[in-house]
């Protein structure tokens, strides 16, 4: 039973990166899907922990997301640095201009201690 609930867990929170990063990236569930060349129906479910992945379709999604597996995985494999990671994983997920917008923001800040 223990297994089971783990697995759920694991694909709830899978879902969950995936909805986040396709929204980040402006993308709706037909673009994703159509990308993925899979069912809007399978993203939906894939969104809600509803479905399991095979590998290949885990390498899809981070090609379609242009994102790496450690940000599919965030909160799902443990890592000492994981605030940081989800900082820089966040920061990947930015374009170019946004990016500027952050750097200097952090040298503002840093300036200030």
């Amino acid at each position: 039973m223990e297994d089971k609930n783990i697995k759920s867990s694991v694909l709830t929170t899978l879902g969950k990166n995936v909805k986040q990063i396709r929204l980040l990236k402006g993308l709706s569930q037909e673009n994703l899907a159509s990308e993925l060349q899979k069912s809007i129906n399978f993203v939906s479910l894939l969104e809600n922990g509803k479905t399991g992945l095979s590998v290949q379709t885990i390498i899809d999604i981070c090609n379609a997301l242009e994102i790496d597996a450690n940000t599919l995985f965030s909160g799902i494999i443990n890592s000492q640095e994981k605030e940081d990671s989800f900082i820089i994983n966040s920061f990947n997920l930015f374009n170019e201009k946004d990016k500027e917008i952050i750097t200097n923001l952090n040298y503002i800040i840093d300036s200030k201690n």
